[in-house]
């Protein structure tokens, strides 16, 4: 029973759950049920009736088990990675004193800079013919590779992997750089609220340097480790830009018409590309509905299987 005193917070609370309810509720539950109608047309609302066609099509679609693929990379791989760089790069700058403060905005520009702009720059750096990257290699005595190419790669199945693990490379490179930036803030601000009382006690002790971070850091950040593992996989689950700005919304190198490199969410924008078509929008909603419950299954796996090592001071 609703105490009397308490009405006035729902009344204050009204407007935000109006706005949740129109822009996020409404929303989901909307595509939730778009996804069984076959044959919609969004333009009259029509449809032929409710079925699972739509995730019939999508689950026999090669291109969806691609995009699980890139998208997984992305997520347990680029992740994990970036989040260890990240570390190291928060542990060095928290033992810096000098020009802490300008190593902390350099480290931040990134995570301010356009994701589009920063993927064609790195596009120009792997770049077959004049990047700067091939420009170092035949400096050392290396033949260019062809970063980002996909011509040929239709003649023979080696060929094509060869070029797929080209691209990932390229992606994790830019991934590491993409996420590097809040992840090193968020690391740093972690070691910072850590009492400096335990290390000093732990030196006292003669406790090597190595096991004060395995016993002093790595638990005492955990909270921070846990939250930004999390959220960084989350994340990672609805990249579609960074790809774009590699591969151009061909989502594959020049020559490629195969999609190499498409994400889910690059499947869905794909998807309601042609939304005039009868079933596309039906076909895009329901590749959403798996993404999303994809991402709250993991979600609900991390928190249980993680959070057991979180340790809470």
């Amino acid at each position: 029973m609703v105490k009397r005193r308490d009405y006035h917070a729902y009344i204050y609370l009204l407007p935000a759950l109006f706005l949740m309810g129109v822009f996020v509720l409404y929303p989901v539950m909307n595509t939730i049920l778009t996804s069984f109608k076959e044959g919609y047309r969004f333009l009259t609302g029509s449809f032929l009736l409710f079925s699972f066609e739509n995730y019939r099509m999508i689950l026999l679609d090669k291109i969806f088990y691609r995009a699980i693929i890139n998208t997984s990379f992305i997520a347990f791989v680029c992740v994990p990675f970036s989040m260890l760089s990240a570390l190291v790069t928060a542990l060095l700058l928290n033992s810096i004193k000098r020009l802490k403060g300008f190593f902390m905005t350099l480290f931040y520009l990134p995570q301010v800079t356009n994701v589009i702009a920063a993927g064609m720059v790195f596009a120009l750096i792997f770049n077959n013919h004049f990047g700067l990257i091939n420009m170092l290699l035949v400096k050392v005595g290396i033949n260019p590779v062809a970063w980002i190419s996909g011509v040929g790669i239709a003649a023979s199945t080696e060929l094509y992997m060869a070029s797929y693990l080209r691209c990932l490379f390229v992606l994790f490179v830019y991934m590491m750089w993409n996420g590097l930036s809040l992840k090193v803030i968020l690391f740093l601000g972690g070691l910072q609220n850590i009492r400096e009382d335990y290390y000093l006690a732990a030196r006292l002790d003669g406790t090597s340097k190595w096991k004060i971070f395995r016993k002093i850091t790595v638990p005492l950040l955990s909270p921070t480790t846990f939250y930004v593992f999390i959220t960084s996989v989350i994340t990672a689950f609805k990249a579609y830009s960074q790809v774009v700005a590699l591969f151009t919304t061909t989502y594959g190198p020049a020559g490629d018409n195969s999609k190499m490199m498409i994400t889910v969410v690059g499947y869905i924008i794909d998807a309601l590309g042609s939304y005039l078509s009868a079933g596309a929008v039906s076909v895009a909603s329901a590749a959403a509905v798996l993404l999303m419950i994809s991402i709250m299954f993991l979600t609900a796996v991390q928190f249980k299987i993680l959070n057991r090592w979180v340790h809470y001071k």
